[in-house]
């Protein structure tokens, strides 16, 4: 979830709200590079703070474009066989061996070789060692552009968006619907949530949420640096830790974005529905199925569930029981300052029964 994109935008934050030197001692920064961050940042955004390039945009002595027109002939002549260094010397060129090689590889007249296997870096260790509700991630999916869904949306007014939130440690997931996909939802979806494990006795300050810098979050990208969004505004009441992915980063947010290809495959794109309440009745029996039944074969063919006895034993069950809601009800309860969660409901009684 750490990540120096996040850490430089809540640098580049804090220096303008109070100043340069409040900001390198905070972050235990030198002045100099604050200058370098804030500089970045005031002229191209978010994308500024990015780590550039290092490599150089000019290169006075590198080859023509007639001596790589030379050097791919060459080798197209002799069959690929021939090295970078064996066409140096054999033709004469001018150019090193390195640059002839570099030609060679770019123009893919390289030979595919069997790669070697490399061990995939295992995520699961890492997620073992965060405590249970600790890490999260939260996105919108737009329903929009599911062929088998978009029928029963238009004519049953279903809703198009559902706001997902993924547990990192159990692989548990919360969702719900709107109609639109703003700060105003988002935040409203963050507060179910937040409510609901604060129900259960956990500490809300322990928690983070990681999202991508869509508008729902963050609002408006110009907006002041001290103008919260109503997402924002609701992370700050709870003391929810906020984490940003760099741009066009979405692999950041792999965990989430594998739980709605899931949910597309296994609820929307096979699913029909009658009515909308029948719609809400079918994603609470997915929800069920996925945080207490369903094993995931990526993570030893164990359920959320059963990773929660395991990590969490302390903490009730109920806790994945989150039914999903449509979002719009909470504004009339929002306006007159209460705050609803549907009770939990006592259906799990064994390890496979429902009621």
């Amino acid at each position: 979830m750490s990540n120096k994109f996040d850490y430089r935008l809540k640098m580049v934050e804090f220096a303008k709200m109070h100043n340069i030197s409040g900001a390198a001692r905070e972050f235990r920064a030198t002045r100099k590079t604050i200058r370098k961050w804030l500089y970045r940042y005031e002229q191209v955004g978010l994308k500024g703070l990015k780590d550039k390039l290092k490599i150089p945009k000019h290169i006075p002595h590198k080859m023509t474009e007639e001596n790589e027109q030379i050097v791919e002939d060459l080798r197209k002549r002799h069959k690929y066989r021939w090295g970078a260094i064996r066409l140096k010397n054999r033709y004469k060129l001018t150019p090193s061996h390195t640059a002839i090689h570099r030609v060679i590889k770019q123009k893919g007249l390289i030979k595919p070789k069997k790669k070697r296997w490399r061990k995939r870096r295992d995520l699961r260790e890492l997620k073992a060692k965060y405590k249970a509700f600790e890490k999260n991630q939260i996105d919108v999916k737009d329903l929009s552009d599911i062929y088998h869904y978009w029928p029963f949306m238009r004519g049953l007014k279903l809703p198009r968006y559902e706001y997902t939130c993924r547990e990192l440690s159990l692989g548990a997931c919360f969702f719900a619907y709107a109609d639109e996909n703003n700060s105003t939802y988002a935040s409203l979806f963050a507060k179910y949530v937040a409510e609901h494990l604060r129900s259960y006795g956990i500490n809300t300050a322990t928690i983070q949420y990681q999202t991508d810098n869509g508008s729902e979050f963050i609002g408006n990208v110009n907006k002041r640096i001290d103008r919260l969004s109503a997402f924002e505004k609701t992370l700050k009441e709870y003391d929810i830790h906020h984490g940003r992915i760099p741009p066009r980063s979405p692999y950041l947010q792999g965990d989430v974005e594998t739980f709605h290809r899931i949910v597309e495959d296994e609820l929307y794109a096979t699913e029909d529905y009658r009515n909308p309440t029948e719609f809400l009745g079918k994603a609470y029996a997915y929800l069920l199925y996925f945080n207490y039944i369903r094993e995931n074969r990526w993570r030893d063919n164990k359920s959320p569930l059963e990773f929660l006895r395991e990590r969490a034993p302390e903490l009730d069950e109920q806790v994945l029981n989150l039914p999903p809601i449509r979002l719009e009800m909470l504004l009339g309860e929002e306006s007159e300052g209460g705050y609803h969660v549907p009770g939990s409901v006592k259906f799990w009684q064994g390890s496979r029964e429902v009621f």
